[in-house]
């Protein structure tokens, strides 16, 4: 249970179900992580537990093996598992035959077609999309593109679940109310290659030798400071990118922030440059509050952006685009306060926690009530 959208997003869905009619056992593939014990305290959670305990070590058969233990002891009504190396654990067990009498749901939380290579492709379809009675993801993106693959196997579509901080039209994009010579960029997400920080620092540099340009000439230059909220093994290497290009000054890392909409609110653009994505929730909840958005045309972002109407899309490792895009946003308010209004239109008619969690619990109930 780490800080990350995926696990937050499980933490979201557990605390919504009823203690009254739920109880959830949650066994960890990996170490308990930061927020198991705020995962414990959820009503309907009976139990948190790794599947080996801290320090120890097993081999994925000996994991396989102590998981049908596991499930052969509670007789569950189903098992859900959440992100690829659970997933994979489970119907590697499943399909050994520990608990073949369990219907068995697996989540998919990203684009694995996208992400991964050959090989562990090979293992996904093997003993998780073969495997699993049903398969859940959270972008129609993926829906769509499973359902060309698998037309037989039963396969939803369940948006992320959202809190977004009470306001109105007249407290959204709160950059328009404080002094704009500066502009403000945020982004967010963990430090790590998929997420394309480095072509961000690059686009920012292209903005950077542009204001250079404009000054030599005389015109008014833009001026802008970029935050990226998050933490990852790639700090050190995005630090060491921003001295090569000489704008280390320009950059804020704070590290990862529980409640990021204080720093989104006083923001003038956010941007999400990713390689591949589902539905993130960082672009859902800077869309939410209203803020022009700028993000990678991959995976399900075009399921939430209209190029142009309520954010803007640019090709993934394209610094060039990005920089355009950036340069439009903050240069044109009328056109960036169009974007953001339009955004939080998007979301508030898209995204439904109640009805999120009573499409959940309508698939349990049908899942539990087959017998495989």
């Amino acid at each position: 249970m780490t800080k990350d959208g995926a696990e937050s997003q499980l933490h979201k869905n557990l605390a919504r179900l009823s203690p009254a009619r739920y109880e959830a056992y949650v066994v960890l593939s990996r170490a308990m992580g930061a927020r198991a014990d705020k995962l414990a305290a959820i009503p309907c959670v009976q139990e948190v537990s790794p599947i080996v305990p801290e320090g120890k070590r097993a081999t994925l058969l000996e994991k396989a093996f102590i998981l049908g233990g596991i499930v052969k002891a509670l007789q569950p009504n189903l098992v859900h598992s959440w992100l690829w190396y659970s997933n994979f654990l489970c119907g590697f067990s499943r399909k050994l035959g520990f608990w073949r009498s369990v219907p068995f749901i697996a989540s998919q939380r990203g684009d694995y077609h996208a992400r991964y290579g050959k090989l562990r492709l090979w293992f996904t379809e093997k003993f998780i999309y073969h495997t699993a009675d049903t398969l859940l993801t959270n972008s129609e993106h993926i829906q769509r593109s499973l359902c060309q693959r698998y037309p037989d196997k039963k396969i939803f579509a369940i948006p992320n679940l959202l809190e977004l901080p009470d306001c109105n039209d007249s407290l959204l994009y709160l950059s328009d109310a404080r002094d704009s010579d500066e502009k403000r960029i945020v982004s967010t997400g963990r430090f790590a290659p998929e997420k394309g920080h480095r072509y961000l620092i690059e686009a920012l540099s292209l903005l950077k030798e542009a204001r250079l340009q404009r000054m030599s000439t005389g015109e008014s230059a833009l001026t802008w400071r970029c935050t990226f909220l998050g933490e990852g093994e790639l700090e050190a290497e995005l630090r060491g990118l921003a001295a090569k290009y000489h704008i280390t000054e320009q950059m804020a890392f704070p590290g990862f922030c529980d409640d990021v909409f204080p720093v989104l609110a006083t923001a003038d653009a956010f941007v999400l440059p990713s390689l591949h994505e589902s539905s993130p929730n960082a672009l859902i909840e800077a869309m939410g509050i209203g803020l022009p958005c700028i993000a990678s045309e991959v995976g399900g972002i075009p399921d939430l952006i209209e190029d142009g109407k309520n954010g803007l899309c640019v090709p993934p490792k394209e610094p060039e685009a990005l920089a355009a895009a950036l340069h439009r946003v903050l240069t044109e308010p009328d056109f960036a306060r169009e974007l953001g209004r339009n955004a939080r239109l998007t979301i508030q008619q898209r995204f439904n926690n109640d009805e999120s969690i009573r499409k959940l619990e309508e698939i349990y109930r049908t899942s539990a009530a087959r017998t495989p």
